[in-house]
């Protein structure tokens, strides 16, 4: 149930309900222009280069693939992968219409045509204004610490943003004190965030966001890749990895 899920599923959701009002009114308008770009848009900025790039660490080390067990957020992500499928399939047909057609086919190969269905349902009520206004600054944030890694990967300081670990202080404004206890290391993809507030407003020549970046010492999982305390040598397993494998010992064998 989407009530449920984890946050940034719900932010999803809410993004899906914006889209789906933007296309009806665009369809409406036959304005052909403004429903590509607002689709391309979903698809690049917020599903591939947010969404996807965030939870595909979940997706791919959430389950132990020797039972198939896996974790309510995996669980939840795959749920709305389905959703976003079933919705953007159906969005995407009258523009792509040879690929559509394909990928609906491949998908369900005994199914009638993808141009015979209907437009999505998308619940209008999975907007919630107040969710994607603390994600907007979240993805803010975000941008801002890549901003801060990439010079660094450049200058082959860092090999990956796994391998920072970085401070952030933010501004006081409004719904920001609730973006410093997400978890931050998730979503900008580094080993280790700490986020808090300068006490400032922002209104000032201060930068809103401060953000400084160092390479950890922490050891690499040798499943998720990820820096952590627990991992006593390169290789060995994570508390969340061995967890999910059910490994007896946290440097145990996958």
């Amino acid at each position: 149930d989407v009530s449920a899920m984890p946050e940034l599923e719900r932010y999803v959701l809410h993004l899906l309900a914006q889209l789906d009002a933007k296309l009806r009114v665009a369809v409406n308008d036959y304005d052909f222009n403004s429903y590509v770009r607002a689709l391309t848009d979903f698809a690049q900025e917020d599903l591939s280069a947010f969404y996807f790039d965030i939870r595909k660490d979940c997706l791919y080390c959430d389950v132990n693939p020797a039972t198939g067990a896996q974790t309510e957020k995996r669980r939840a992500y795959r749920t709305v992968l389905d959703m976003l499928f079933h919705a953007l399939i159906r969005y995407a047909a009258p523009v792509l219409v040879f690929t559509a057609e394909e990928v609906w086919a491949t998908r369900y190969p005994d199914a009638d045509s993808v141009h015979l269905l209907e437009w999505p349902e998308v619940d209008a009520a999975w907007q919630y204004d107040a969710l994607g206004a603390k994600w907007t600054i979240a993805r803010n944030v975000r941008t801002e610490i890549s901003g801060q890694i990439e010079p660094l990967r450049r200058a082959k300081e860092l090999g990956s943003s796994l391998e920072a670990e970085v401070d952030v202080r933010i501004a006081w404004q409004d719904d920001a004190k609730a973006v410093t206890a997400m978890d931050f290391a998730e979503i900008a993809i580094v080993s280790k965030a700490t986020l808090g507030l300068t006490g400032e407003t922002g209104d000032g020549p201060t930068p809103w966001v401060q953000t400084s970046v160092a390479v950890t010492d922490a050891h690499k999982c040798g499943r998720c890749w990820r820096h952590v305390p627990e991992v006593t040598e390169d290789g060995a397993l994570c508390r969340r990895c061995a967890d999910v494998l059910g490994a007896d010992l946290l440097g145990g064998s996958a």
